[in-house]
């Protein structure tokens, strides 16, 4: 048996964890430089607030409901995510960290396990170690128990078990077939076309034509829905075939000095990320992007990608790369109001091939980034960075409505009277 597990509106829950006189109360998160609705409270939905609304559509909206409004704050709701999945793992020998408020648990192997208790002291115990809501599907297959986890929240629970076939045909009989795990856009009009609606019908398919028209992610969806395990959980995490960072302008940017600097800050996230995953890239892109929705200013959308002399993961190599890159597709005249970082081509930290002109430079550069890490990790992020990410930075995103970082932030700790 597996279990899902997921924060409800995460982002919200994590905001209302440090403001608890706002349950009850309208609440929605916005995205980078507060554009859109990327998480709602359930008094939100209410209200007819969709995920990715623009901010400036729902405003009188939200405001007419006294409405409370955040800046996403990734520190906090990071440090979060991890405190959840550290609870997690003492109820599993196998946790999956599917994303920042989800992971899946094996269950399977916990002996003598009554999975009703299990489920309500997980629940309970989440809530009294973290003061996150939580809800917890639980299934023979990882679909059935993502599908266990949305029907319990249509119900109103804080855990739904789908541990008999009895259970299992009362719950996919009338579950939306778009609601299904795997089921997008694509299959989603596919389905739709066959009269296809719920996950009943899609499991009274013959197995071959889901294969011969959904090919093999289909199939072992199908399959999963019939309560055979196609999916595993993987413990060890896999390594990622891309890292990028990027972020929007708080205003259009038309000269080459603030757009350095923000490429250079995204070239020191993308090689903390690596150097945290104990990784080295072997290529990095850079791009730059005029606002495609303002059909006034004339569009530019370079981008570039070099080869790295040697695998990297240092913070000034990196940015040293970065910078050269943008200066080749830079062009005044332009209003750019985007900029990312990309490395792809990553390899294991110990498989870098070296050579005899660049060990020894590429050494210390890399003792100097073990202590970036370490004086950034003691003291706060950005205390100790190159001086080509810029002091003044008045590019950055617009954040009216940012939280303190309670949990991760000495300066900016809950203080009581």
């Amino acid at each position: 048996m597996f279990a899902h597990v997921d924060i409800n509106n995460c982002y919200v829950s994590c905001e209302r964890l440090f403001r608890p006189e706002l349950e009850g109360k309208v609440v929605v998160v916005l995205s980078n430089n507060d554009g859109c609705v990327i998480a709602r409270s359930n008094e939100a939905k209410a209200i007819g607030i969709k995920m990715a609304d623009a901010e400036f559509i729902v405003r009188k909206n939200l405001k007419e409901h006294n409405a409370v409004i955040f800046s996403s704050n990734y520190p906090l709701y990071a440090d979060m995510s991890a405190r959840l999945m550290n609870n997690l793992a003492r109820y599993t020998y196998t946790l999956m960290v599917y994303s920042i408020d989800e992971a899946f648990m094996a269950l399977g192997n916990i002996q003598g396990i009554d999975l009703d208790k299990h489920a309500a002291t997980i629940s309970a115990n989440v809530m009294r170690h973290t003061g996150l809501p939580i809800t917890i599907g639980v299934g023979p297959t990882l679909s059935l128990a993502k599908l266990a986890n949305k029907a319990a929240k249509k119900q109103k629970r804080p855990y739904l078990l789908l541990d008999t076939p009895e259970k299992i045909d009362e719950t996919v009989l009338n579950f939306p077939i778009e609601d299904v795990w795997g089921v997008g856009l694509a299959y989603y009009n596919k389905l739709v076309e066959r009269g296809i609606k719920t996950a009943h019908d899609f499991r009274q398919l013959k197995a071959d034509f889901v294969r011969k028209q959904m090919t093999v992610q289909g199939w072992r969806l199908h399959q999963e829905l019939w309560g055979k395990p196609c999916n595993v959980i993987r413990d060890v995490a896999e390594r990622s075939k891309g890292i990028e960072s990027s972020q929007s302008f708080n205003t259009y940017q038309t000269l080459l000095d603030p757009i350095e600097e923000a490429v250079a800050m995204h070239a020191a996230t993308v090689a903390l990320k690596l150097r945290q995953q104990n990784s080295m890239a072997l290529m990095l892109t850079v791009y730059i992007r005029t606002n495609k929705h303002n059909v006034k200013h004339d569009q530019h959308y370079p981008s570039i990608t070099v080869k790295i002399p040697v695998a990297a993961n240092n913070t000034h190599q990196l940015t040293c790369v970065a910078v050269q890159a943008l200066r080749a597709i830079w062009q005044p005249g332009y209003n750019y109001l985007k900029t990312g970082v990309r490395v792809t081509g990553i390899i294991p930290a110990g498989e870098v091939q070296f050579n005899l002109y660049n060990s020894y430079e590429h050494s210390r550069e890399q003792k100097l980034s073990g202590l970036i890490d370490e004086l950034n990790s003691r003291y706060g992020r950005g205390t100790l960075r190159m001086a080509a990410e810029g002091f003044d930075k008045k590019w950055v995103m617009k954040q009216e409505f940012l939280s303190p970082q309670y949990t991760t932030n000495w300066r900016q700790l809950i203080t009581t009277k």
